[in-house]
């Protein structure tokens, strides 16, 4: 039987296994004993090892490891955007969880060409972590590992956050402060639906889009609706814009409710990129936020704390989302079935880009 290296093919210049056992006077199926945590190494033989791979820079490859001695301790993670600020920090959280788990974590880029390979880390993984995936898409439940999670996307073992609340606080807030004349970002447009007659979305609150039904930016929209319905305010027509959470499609909604004859006072959009695309747009027309224009955002990434003005936004455990997501995988692995967790609470954060309304 032909024995799997615990490294693939060094590059000039990298340490490999048999160099971590010249260094440490062992042999390499010693190092290789105590880099996977097997028994039968005196403590000073193991320390010596630890010591050589700490001084030749030795790293073990993971999918070389899971196809050599069959311990699987690889996560794979795919998401269709990983340039996305939310799907990184996503992975961050999961990334962590991971470590401390002492698990490895794969990331793929989701697309067609990506199949092939997704196959076969699928196979080398005990479970898989989805952002935000279109199962219409190159991700098939055939070619998936036995126990997935996904967050904002499919699945029966979903993590989510409470988006309709959410959406509640922020009308709240800009409700609160005096305003009436409120537009809507939503997240709707990932799957290309334009935006179009209200009419269609009180009809239809939960939209496929991308191939899967999109809860969250359906109940976000809900919020709003409500939130206005709630004020006794209508809401005019061009009011509701669709984006798809990336900040080019903020800007452009931000032309289009700011080029109507009545342009709202305020703008609630349902992802923070595509409200600093609103804040952009705006201050380029001259416009001040929050004196001419109050914009509130949902997510709270780092930018939003770092953006001038200061993103008012509703927060939401993104990282948690991904930890979380880790150890659920771990447990399902384990032969547990834990039951997905209600969804996490959102919050919101009141800084610079909300104040009252100019007077007339």
């Amino acid at each position: 039987m032909t024995t799997l290296p615990e490294t693939l093919p060094a590059l000039s210049g990298s340490p490999t296994l048999h160099d971590v056992a010249r260094r440490a006077g062992v042999s390499p199926m010693t190092v290789s004993n105590v880099i996977n945590g097997k028994s039968g190494v005196r403590p000073v033989t193991r320390q010596r090892v630890l010591d050589a791979v700490a001084a030749t820079g030795y790293r073990v490859n993971p999918v070389a490891r899971a196809l050599a001695g069959g311990r699987n301790r690889m996560i794979c993670v795919y998401s269709p955007q990983l340039n996305q600020p939310y799907a990184f920090e996503v992975i961050h959280g999961a990334a962590r969880a991971a470590e401390a788990l002492n698990y490895d974590l794969a990331v793929m880029v989701l697309s067609e060409s990506s199949s092939s390979v997704l196959s076969v880390v699928s196979q080398l993984s005990v479970g898989a972590l989805l952002i935000q995936p279109g199962l219409s898409g190159p991700v098939r439940p055939a070619s998936l590992p036995p126990h997935v999670v996904s967050v904002d996307g499919p699945g029966e073992r979903r993590l989510t956050v409470d988006n309709y609340g959410g959406a509640a606080l922020a009308m709240k807030h800009l409700l609160g402060l005096g305003h009436t004349r409120i537009a809507f970002v939503s997240g709707l447009g990932a799957g290309g639906l334009d935006s179009g007659d209200l009419g269609a979305e009180r009809q239809q609150p939960s939209r496929r889009v991308a191939g899967r039904e999109d809860r969250d930016a359906a109940e976000r929209l809900r919020g709003y609706l409500e939130g206005m319905a709630a004020a006794q305010l209508q809401v005019p027509r061009g009011y509701v814009q669709h984006g798809d959470y990336l900040k080019a499609s903020g800007e452009q909604a931000a032309r289009r409710l700011l080029d109507l004859k009545r342009p709202p006072t305020a703008i609630f959009a349902s992802g923070d990129a595509m409200a600093l695309g609103v804040v952009h747009v705006a201050q380029n027309r001259g416009l001040s936020v929050p004196a001419d224009l109050s914009v509130v955002g949902f997510d709270d990434l780092p930018i939003a704390s770092a953006s001038r003005p200061s993103l008012s936004t509703v927060r939401q455990p993104i990282q948690l989302l991904g930890e979380t997501a880790v150890k659920m995988i771990v447990e399902l692995a384990a032969g547990q079935d834990p039951p997905p967790p209600p969804p996490f609470p959102t919050e919101l954060i009141v800084r610079e880009s909300t104040a009252p309304p100019a007077p007339p």
